[in-house]
């Protein structure tokens, strides 16, 4: 397993450990309608969390195969 897998290993338990604690709080408040929109909110706040770094430093680089893309080369 290369460290990318590891990071999407990782990322992907933080995001099923947020929608467990959005669950266990919805649970807990007893508020019947927010049975699913809290879990999905703190879901996303973790994966917005965890995104990569180099989308922040304006890196546009997209891998396919583990090969960078030269995405201008495609653009129509």
């Amino acid at each position: 397993m290369d460290g990318r897998q590891r990071v999407a290993l990782i990322r992907i338990a933080i995001i099923s450990a947020a929608w467990a604690l959005g669950e266990a709080l919805a649970w807990q408040m007893a508020v019947a309608g927010l049975g699913l929109v809290v879990p999905a909110l703190l879901a996303a706040a973790a994966f917005v969390a965890t995104r990569d770094a180099s989308s922040l430093r304006g890196d546009d680089s997209t891998y396919w195969r583990g090969r960078p893309i030269d995405r201008d080369r495609w653009r129509h």
